[in-house]
């Protein structure tokens, strides 16, 4: 499966996403707040042109928070922001940096909402803790010069088999990253395995 066809079924899939939404949001009320944000409509007020850093949710968000610290230090003059995916996750941020860093939810993969994030933000680095790659993301970030970065990657090798089966997708979207900082040798070999 190449980007088009995964873009193409990411579509399709909406009203299903749209549905597992309000079943999480009935659930759990906290999904119910900020939708838009999913979508890249009703962002808040984002200063443009720093570092942009997406842990996915509570556990990538303290993960990253070393990191955070360290690029709040070395660049104070630069904005930086923070996305995740889930409201816990967005909890956690908020209590760790409160209003240090900027912070909303990162919107699906659909190359739109992609796209008017990027443009709303233009960050001069993003760095993705992990693996939660996402490929409309990266590809955008890469039309626009915006170099991406992997932090603390990890790749089972159950997960690399699931990368593999779709290598079509999965290879030219890691051969679009700048750098990958990952955990071990093991998971290096695994991301070099995929290409």
């Amino acid at each position: 499966m190449n980007r088009t066809l995964y873009t193409l079924l990411l579509h399709l899939a909406l009203p299903l996403i749209l549905l597992r939404l309000a079943w999480r949001a009935w659930r759990a009320p906290a999904y119910a707040r900020r939708v838009g944000e999913r979508f890249a409509l009703g962002l808040p007020e984002l200063c443009p042109g720093g570092i942009w850093v997406h842990a996915v949710s509570v556990g990538e968000s303290i993960a990253a928070a070393p990191l955070i610290r360290a690029l709040q230090a070395r660049h104070p003059e630069l904005p930086l922001t923070v996305t995740c995916m889930t409201p816990t996750g967005s909890e956690r941020i908020r209590a760790l940096f409160g209003d240090r860093v900027q912070h909303c939810y990162l919107p699906y993969d659909l190359p739109w909402a992609a796209a008017r994030f990027l443009d709303r933000l233009q960050p001069r680095l993003a760095v993705i803790m992990e693996t939660e790659l996402w490929p409309n993301h990266v590809h955008q970030c890469v039309r626009r010069g915006i170099p991406l970065a992997l932090a603390n990657g990890r790749l089972s090798a159950r997960s690399a088999r699931g990368y593999g089966r779709f290598a079509r997708l999965t290879g030219p979207m890691l051969a679009e990253l700048r750098w990958l900082a990952v955990q071990s040798e093991t998971e290096a070999e695994r991301f070099r395995a995929l290409g």
